[in-house]
């Protein structure tokens, strides 16, 4: 019996590994399937109450992107079953209760909302899916196959060994060009200036909030960052990013790319308060990896 337990165990971890190697990230899974305008909401709670908000978005901007905070209560009286899809259509004139959650010029370009609740029962994720006027009808995968692949993605999302493995190879690549050359991208003014008119209940959800626009931001840029350069979120709206090269970056070019990048999910006046700081240079893996993970 032991035997078996252990092979049982050991298949199930070989099985995890091989996941976590081709599940995509959200922004690339969304992608591919052909959605726009897409966002996981997660449960939290905070010394306010108890919340859902933002922690995954593909074609929202940061205030879109807080503007979707609501309640957990609010939720539980709004979609019915777990998953299984639910749509809210303007045809219906069903979309009067999602007032608050967007803007009116959004909001009425809406057609449909779909909402699918996933990952467990009593306080599933949401994933939200807008189809807007422009937009081709959508096409729904099944709500059992969609829900599992986004339980994969969130599980997988923040898995520090797949993090420090791939950090790892980067980084041994990198130093055999140069010494590690830190930087900290600061989007902390750009975020506050966007969520100023946004009303959130409490610091602490404010401060999740930020946290997943970060994220968003790292998702937009760390293709301005490819192997074996290195990104990676950082903590109160900073991105931590490692550069390898022979010669000395332009730095005030790289802030202006990185600025137009992140255009449309912080605007372009917004984008203007972009902060790149170099950190230093750090000449071995130990060092650097501290760098980007240390919050």
């Amino acid at each position: 019996m032991e035997i078996g337990k252990k092979s049982k165990s050991g298949l199930l971890q070989k099985a995890q590994t091989v996941l976590a190697d081709v599940t995509p990230t959200f922004a690339n899974w969304a992608k591919r399937s052909g959605f726009i305008r897409a966002a996981i909401l997660s449960p939290c709670s905070t010394s306010e109450g108890k919340f859902y908000y933002t922690t995954d978005a593909v074609g929202f901007s940061a205030r879109e992107m807080a503007l979707l905070t609501e309640t957990q209560e609010f939720w539980m009286h709004t979609l019915s079953k777990a998953f299984e899809w639910q749509c809210f259509s303007r045809d219906f004139n069903e979309l009067d209760k999602f007032d608050g959650l967007f803007d009116d010029d959004v909001l009425a370009q809406v057609n449909k909302i779909f909402f699918l609740p996933f990952r467990n029962k009593e306080r599933p994720m949401i994933f939200v899916l807008l189809e807007l006027e422009e937009d081709d009808d959508l096409i729904l995968p099944q709500s059992s196959e969609i829900a599992v692949t986004l339980k994969n993605i969130v599980e997988f999302k923040n898995q520090t060994k797949k993090i420090l493995a791939k950090f790892n190879k980067n980084i041994d690549t990198g130093l055999g060009i140069s010494q590690s050359r830190l930087y900290l991208l600061s989007l902390k003014v750009c975020i506050e200036e966007e969520l100023a008119t946004v009303e959130l209940p409490g610091d602490e959800l404010r401060e999740l909030v930020t946290r997943s626009i970060t994220d968003a931001a790292q998702t937009i840029v760390s293709p301005l960052f490819r192997a074996p350069n290195c990104s990676q979120t950082g903590s109160k709206g900073e991105i931590k990013v490692v550069l390898f090269a022979k010669d000395e970056e332009d730095e005030q070019l790289l802030a202006y790319h990185i600025a137009r990048t992140l255009i449309g999910l912080l605007g372009t006046k917004a984008t203007k308060q972009i902060l790149l700081l170099s950190a230093g240079v750090c000449a071995n893996k130990n060092g650097t990896i501290e760098f980007l993970c240390k919050c």
